[in-house]
């Protein structure tokens, strides 16, 4: 009997673990397959040893699922597991339904004998994984995008309906193994794994189209806010340069006054004071609209406009360099301008407090990856990149030390995007590379 037991464990945990390779694969190392594999077997055989517990059951599905989402770091893997159980105990119960009546043969017989048990995991491993396959292309092609922006917690309800519908199919299981089986129980059987299945699936599409619309609801609320903002701060320059022209006559009539009288000395000290900051000021406001128009798309250009202009009004440094034109982003939007509204915010916010405020911002292509470089000065206050970006730890004060957390959880949830924190000297400098 231990020896069954063993055979089944080790054939059930190595079915989970086929079809959780079809759905993650490359993002796990052999090692971690390992330790699931082991982990899925002792537990099986656990459950099996004490009379097919339920619980222990559910109790592996549970703690499997949370080392998959230690993995992956993806909350959203979490379901992988039970979904795999649920599918799986679907086709062992149509692969032996399907058996039995084409060789007539007793189910409880079939059910006894090892081979059988070896023969029955195959052909489940085959039509799984073929499965599972398609529903992982399915997967990447309509649902990755609304799981990656999915708020946490419902991911994790999303996760604990699988576990219980995976709960349910377990215990409909034991109640029929409690019978007598005969073709028309086993059928009966497979109908409401189905139909637990199916009721699951529903429930979690209807969740995730509701969310995918909170979400589109959210991006056009965002984009229509960045519209506001950049014809607010267009409005703004059109002020400034109606303001400029009103007072250049006044400008002139005071230079005027200054030569006529010959007092060239006062001249001097006015032009000084007066007339070559204003052509600072407007140099960099100028610099930073001609700069912008190598950008082509609205949100990134109000965002960068947005903050850069408010930091030439603070009278910090601004130095823009953007060379290419810049048509497309592999980043959504909404996460695009979280990120550079965070980063530009604390750079204004640390260089102001330098003697010399300055910040320096790059955007351009390097072979087909778009780069932003983001430097800033500012005075070193004892804490290390890594404490930069756990939350609440800060140098602020109370309320702060929120951002580049933030920044750092929306990062990790893109492949195509590599980030990096440099300290050098008196400059704090953040690159993104998106590809």
């Amino acid at each position: 009997m231990v020896t069954i037991y063993l055979i089944s464990s080790i054939c059930n945990a190595l079915t989970l673990i086929c079809n959780i390779f079809i759905l993650i694969h490359p993002h796990l190392s052999i090692k971690k397959y390992l330790i699931l594999f082991l982990s899925l077997s002792a537990f099986y055989f656990m459950q099996l040893y004490l009379n097919n517990s339920s619980l222990l059951l559910f109790a592996a599905l549970t703690v499997n699922s949370a080392l998959l989402v230690k993995f992956t770091r993806k909350i959203y893997s979490g379901f992988y597991i039970p979904l795999s159980f649920i599918l799986n105990c679907i086709l062992l119960n149509f692969i032996a339904f399907s058996v039995t009546r084409l060789w007539n043969l007793s189910i409880n017989d079939f059910k006894s004998a090892r081979i059988s048990i070896i023969i029955f995991s195959i052909c489940t491993i085959i039509a799984g994984c073929s499965i599972l396959y398609l529903i992982r292309r399915l997967f990447q092609k309509y649902l990755i995008n609304i799981f990656e922006k999915t708020n946490k917690k419902l991911l994790a309800l999303i996760v604990l309906t699988f576990l219980l519908c995976s709960f349910l199919v377990r215990m409909t299981a034991v109640f029929f193994d409690t019978l007598e089986i005969t073709s028309k129980e086993f059928f009966l059987a497979f109908s409401i794994y189905v139909l637990f299945f199916l009721f699951t699936i529903s429930i979690v599409l209807i969740v995730l189209y509701t969310a995918k619309k909170s979400y589109e609801a959210q991006k056009k609320a965002s984009y229509l806010e960045s519209l506001k903002d950049y014809t607010k701060n267009l409005e703004m320059v059109y002020n400034n340069m109606r303001s400029f022209r009103h007072d250049y006559i006044n400008i002139m009539t005071s230079l005027a006054a200054y030569i006529d009288e010959e007092k060239y000395e006062e001249l001097g000290t006015f032009f000084h004071e007066h007339i070559l900051p204003m052509q600072k000021n407007l140099t960099q406001k100028n610099e930073a609209l001609n700069n912008l128009l190598h950008v082509n798309l609205l949100e990134l250009k109000s965002i960068l406009y947005t903050k850069l202009l408010l930091a030439v009004n603070q009278d910090i440094e601004v130095t823009i360099d953007i060379p290419d034109e810049i048509d497309s982003i592999h980043m959504d939007p909404v996460d695009l301008t979280r990120m550079l509204g965070i980063y530009l915010d604390n750079a204004i916010e640390a260089c102001l407090e330098t003697e010399h405020p300055a910040i320096n911002f790059h955007l351009g292509k390097m072979n087909q990856d778009i780069v932003f470089i983001i430097s800033n000065t500012f005075i070193d206050k004892g804490l290390s990149i890594a404490q930069m970006h756990k939350k609440d730890i800060t140098t602020k004060g109370e309320g702060h030390g929120i951002g580049l957390h933030n920044v750092f959880e929306i990062l990790n949830r893109y492949d195509n995007i590599y980030h990096e924190t440099i300290m050098k000297e008196d400059l704090f400098i953040q690159q993104v590379q998106i590809s």
